[in-house]
């Protein structure tokens, strides 16, 4: 890495940041306006989309007590990813100028054994180099992708457009790059569900951190007819939702505040539909509301990919929502903002990744421009 960066201040004027490389910061609403982005396009869910195998129409909100690992051990595999991001500075060539970040992203997937214990299954990390591709020289953007080819860092277009960096509608560069780094992160995420699939089977289902709608996931899953044993959970989501409850006159619209405020602990919302019938999706609630500041703390976004377009048995649904809850036993409580939501295995396959990171003290003591 740093023969890349002498590369490029050979061959340009360089503005370094403050201390060599300043820690980009994470925007605490993006996982929520990410998932608004992914399917902006719907906003009011009216369709329930769960059929209990004795016929009994699903209500909107159903008991789901803990079922514990003892009784069922339902979820083997847990994935989550995660990314350190550093401004390095500003590059000059003649008129044009880009911001270059240095990134490392990470994905891990855990895998617990039925006596609890939990060992790595896959750990990838990568480091990305980003910059402005059109802000740059057609000679200059070459160097740069050879030198990185041989140093084994990806080099990445800031400018390049993809789901997750839109969400940022200004035009800094320098602001787009955490969406960037996202987008990369999210793909890692994607090579390593498709890589523990084939493990996978209806009693040792994969948790994801985050959306299952993102590309090429959705995709992925959707090959094969019948459900696939990966359940998205989210910890953040979107709060635009209105959802429809009954039909005719005597239905009833609420918004995502009123929905979840009246979703009692240990219990979850009947499943909506979206994307036609493509995507499942649930709310449970972990906590009890006494625990929390506001009513959407201790709740969870469930996603179940849907490739045959028909109602999921609600017998499914509250198997996998009970699992979920009795995942809420063990908390990271003051290690991260989000406890109230996180499930332990989540936290500790993310805390694998920053393990593997380089920190910030290395970052700035050795990647010197000169």
């Amino acid at each position: 890495m740093r023969h890349v960066l002498k590369t490029l201040a050979q061959e340009a004027e360089v503005l370094s940041a403050v201390g060599g490389a300043v820690e980009d910061l994470e925007r605490p609403d993006f996982e929520e306006r990410e998932d608004q982005a992914l399917n902006e396009e719907e906003r009011v869910f009216e369709i329930i989309f769960e059929k209990s195998l004795d016929g009994t129409k699903p209500s909107l909100y159903r008991p789901t007590p803990p079922l514990s690992r003892s009784k069922r051990h339902l979820f083997s595999y847990f994935l989550d990813g995660s990314f350190r991001s550093y401004f390095l500075g500003t590059l000059l060539e003649h008129e044009r100028e880009t911001p270059v970040h240095f990134a490392q992203i990470g994905a891990c997937v855990l895998r617990r054994e039925d006596n609890g214990s939990v060992r790595r299954e896959v750990l990838e990390i990568r480091n990305l180099l980003l910059a402005g591709r059109k802000r740059l020289s057609p000679e200059l953007w070459n160097k740069l992708e050879n030198a990185t080819t041989m140093a084994g860092i990806r080099l990445v277009d800031l400018e390049e457009r993809d789901i997750v960096s839109r969400v940022l509608s200004d035009f800094d560069l320098r602001n787009k790059a955490a969406g960037k780094v996202r987008f990369e992160m999210h793909n890692l995420e994607a090579e390593l569900i498709r890589e523990v699939l084939p493990r996978l089977a209806m009693d040792r289902w994969l948790v994801v951190d985050g959306s299952l709608q993102f590309q090429p996931t959705l995709n992925d899953l959707s090959q094969k007819d019948g459900i696939q044993p990966v359940l998205g959970v989210a910890k953040n989501f979107r709060k635009d939702p209105q959802f429809i409850f009954g039909r005719g006159p005597r239905s009833e619209r609420r918004s995502i505040y009123k929905l979840l405020a009246e979703l009692e602990p240990y219990h979850r919302t009947a499943a909506y539909s979206a994307r036609q019938g493509k995507l499942v999706f649930w709310y449970v609630r972990l906590r009890e509301q006494t625990q929390m500041d506001y009513p959407l703390m201790g709740v969870v976004k469930a996603e179940l990919v849907n490739p045959s377009q028909e109602p999921v048995p609600s017998e499914l649904i509250d198997l996998l929502s009970r699992a979920l809850v009795a995942e809420r036993s063990v908390t990271p409580h003051g290690q991260d903002r989000r406890w109230h939501a996180h499930l332990y295995p989540i936290f500790l396959a993310e805390r694998a990744i920053k393990e593997s990171l380089v920190s910030r003290e290395v970052v700035q003591q050795f990647l010197k421009w000169r």
